[in-house]
């Protein structure tokens, strides 16, 4: 790891230990601690996974990311590795919503993609696509199933909620956040 990378989450953990320590610290300033701390495991995210990515990533076309640049953007294959949408990842472009998820006030996004998996067999993933940088990195995956049909979603309040029905399942909302560099069902 990085030294610089080992030095901003070790200043995260002290951060968090610090103010989870202090109960009278008001809530707000907890909060942003919270925040603080999720953002530095996402700069040091995007930072390890960079020199796995083996094609050029350009810059989104502006602050607000578009489907274009979705398009363009690192997304994990079922294997782990990083590839642009193509065989292995195919970005279902009708399931995207942009919103931010991460508290920094710049749009993100969550994205439906199809991953095929070495056996030739697929499965659905909810990905959520962070602006950092200018550019959309592919933070954090959520397995949905073989079968989904997605009926509504958007991105309010950090949360990203989505009216699907998986596989056999009711159709159901169901709403996730991102955690640092995890998504959580809520």
């Amino acid at each position: 790891m990085n030294t610089a990378i080992a030095l901003l989450l070790q200043a995260a953990t002290s951060l968090l230990i610090g103010v989870g320590q202090n109960a009278n610290f008001p809530y707000a300033v907890r909060e942003q601690a919270v925040i603080t701390a999720e953002h530095a495991i996402q700069i040091s995210t995007q930072a390890e996974a960079i020199p796995s990515i083996s094609f050029s990533v350009p810059k989104n076309t502006s602050i607000w990311p578009t489907s274009s640049d979705l398009m363009q953007a690192p997304y994990r294959s079922a294997d782990g590795s990083w590839v642009p949408p193509g065989n292995s990842v195919q970005l279902m472009a009708p399931s995207t919503s942009f919103g931010d998820v991460n508290s920094d006030g710049i749009d993100d996004a969550a994205a439906i993609v199809k991953q095929t998996i070495k056996d030739g067999s697929s499965r659905y993933v909810l990905a959520v696509m962070l602006n950092q940088n200018n550019i959309l990195f592919n933070i954090a995956d959520l397995p949905l199933g073989p079968a989904v049909e997605i009926y509504s979603h958007n991105i309010q309040g950090n949360q990203i909620s989505i009216d699907m029905k998986i596989g056999d399942t009711v159709r159901a909302t169901y709403r996730y956040e991102l955690l640092g560099n995890q998504l959580i069902s809520l």
